[in-house]
């Protein structure tokens, strides 16, 4: 399981329903968002505190969505920007892309598009992990999928490991985090690279 609670997303839309909705929504795939329908006071919430993501508007009454990713982008340039619009056009779009912002979305979006968005922002920062245990996990299914697909059999593996039976159980179990030594040991075994055990996960 992907862990997000860590991530703090700034969402500024003069439309209160909309930073409702999308803050729930946030809320509930991990996220940890704030919401303001103003942008002056997000822009002073951004100088107050580290936001890694900003969701924005792009027509407000009070401050266009351009001038707001500038803004943020002065505070903090490594902040990944998402101008969201229901008037999309070229000009705007190139627009807020050349003050820094990473992804443009119309509106009407899907849920699942607006979320794809921020993941891809947060994948790009680094700032998504795999929970420890999920990692156990899929760090140990990789490893019996080799074993199995190579017909060793646990006995066969610690033989050329020098790790117990039991140790490799657990570890294939995800019961028990494999020392990188370990891991050395397993893909040696395996004839494969450590990279290629903990590759995508």
């Amino acid at each position: 399981m992907a862990v997000r609670h860590h991530v703090k997303v700034l969402v500024i839309d003069d439309d209160p329903s909309i930073c409702k909705t999308v803050g729930l929504l946030l809320e509930d795939r991990g996220y940890n968002p704030r919401t303001y329908t103003s942008p002056e006071e997000a822009i002073e919430a951004a100088r107050e505190e580290s936001f890694q993501i900003a969701l924005i508007d792009l027509r407000m009454p009070s401050m266009d969505g351009v001038e707001v990713v500038g803004k943020l982008k002065a505070i903090d340039e490594r902040m990944s920007c998402i101008v969201m619009t229901a008037y999309p056009d070229l000009d705007s779009a190139t627009e807020t892309m050349r003050q820094g912002s990473c992804d443009y979305i119309a509106k009407p979006f899907k849920q699942d598009e607006l979320v794809a968005s921020i993941d891809r922002a947060c994948q790009r920062m680094g700032i998504i992990y795999t929970d420890e245990t999920e990692l156990n996990r899929l760090i140990g299914q990789r490893i019996r999928s080799h074993r199995l697909s190579q017909n060793l059999t646990l006995r066969q593996l610690s033989d050329r490991t020098d790790l117990t039976t039991s140790q490799l159980s657990q570890v294939e179990l995800g019961k028990n985090a494999a020392s990188i030594w370990a891991l050395a040991r397993i893909s040696n075994a395996l004839g494969l690279q450590v990279s290629e055990l903990l590759d995508g996960l």
